[in-house]
């Protein structure tokens, strides 16, 4: 097979799973990790994809910010499959701090569904909603200014208090995850709500569905780091999960 035969297929492959691996396309082609490299290195060059560790991805396209109540009717099955997902690494009676945001209020129903007792601390009103009645559950709300459209506070006051506070678990939902690119968001109001939340817990937790993915936002909130936790719905293609460990990142889907 000629370099560009095999260039057509790695970018038909790409277009299905966003990434592909050096060492699948090794496999596939039987050739050497020299002729894969090279490969994709003349295909990058073309801007066909981005090369990272172990393999390539797609080129990142912008995710479009939508509206919270547009947000709440997306991907349903996914936020709550992901949502259940994360319920797996909390215990009876932890203290977490819990993000704003539609997978929010999937994930805290998912609380109530697996636990009676747990310190949650949020800045989503939904959130706090969904919880502070419920059971054993014991719900602060770090206060502020009021977004309206998002239900949520912001600001420096909701800043201030999170910074007093300590959790053991910090659950982050973010809007695009990419290698490239690292942990992305769009609302200036809430990224300094949630880099102080990565600042105030022993474990940080990011999830997103898995259609936001190798794709980037506006704002860049962190790099991506190996020491954080992943996870997202079964949806996830299978050869951006294994470049992603290629890359030792953590990451979990639901269906596991």
């Amino acid at each position: 097979m000629f370099a560009k035969e095999r260039q057509d297929v790695i970018y038909e492959m790409i277009l299905k799973n966003n990434a592909v691996t050096v060492a699948n396309l090794v496999e596939k082609f039987a050739v050497s990790i020299e002729t894969v490299r090279r490969d994709l290195l003349d295909m990058e060059k073309q801007g066909f994809l981005t090369r990272v560790h172990g393999g390539a991805v797609a080129k990142n396209e912008m995710k479009q910010f939508s509206t919270l109540p547009q947000r709440n009717r997306e991907n349903s099955p996914e936020k709550r499959e992901l949502s259940l997902k994360a319920c797996e690494f909390i215990n009876e009676g932890d203290i977490i701090a819990v993000d704003s945001g539609s997978t929010a209020i999937f994930f805290a129903e998912a609380l109530k569904e697996k636990f009676t007792k747990l310190t949650v601390i949020t800045h989503s009103l939904d959130v706090f909603n969904i919880l502070n009645s419920y059971k054993d559950f014991s719900v602060i709300l770090c206060g502020g200014h009021f977004i309206k459209e998002e239900n949520t506070f912001y600001g420096s006051l909701t800043v201030n208090m999170y910074s007093t506070l300590y959790a053991q678990k910090a659950f982050i939902f973010t809007s695009a995850v990419s290698l490239e690119h690292g942990i992305c968001d769009f609302r200036q109001e809430f990224y300094d709500v949630q880099k102080v939340m990565l600042g105030c817990a022993d474990e940080i937790f990011v999830l997103a569905d898995s259609s936001k993915f190798e794709k980037k936002a506006l704002l860049k909130l962190s790099e991506m780091k190996n020491d954080f936790i992943y996870i997202t719905d079964a949806s996830l293609p299978k050869e951006l999960k294994e470049l992603y460990k290629e890359n030792n990142i953590k990451i979990y889907t639901g269906g596991e």
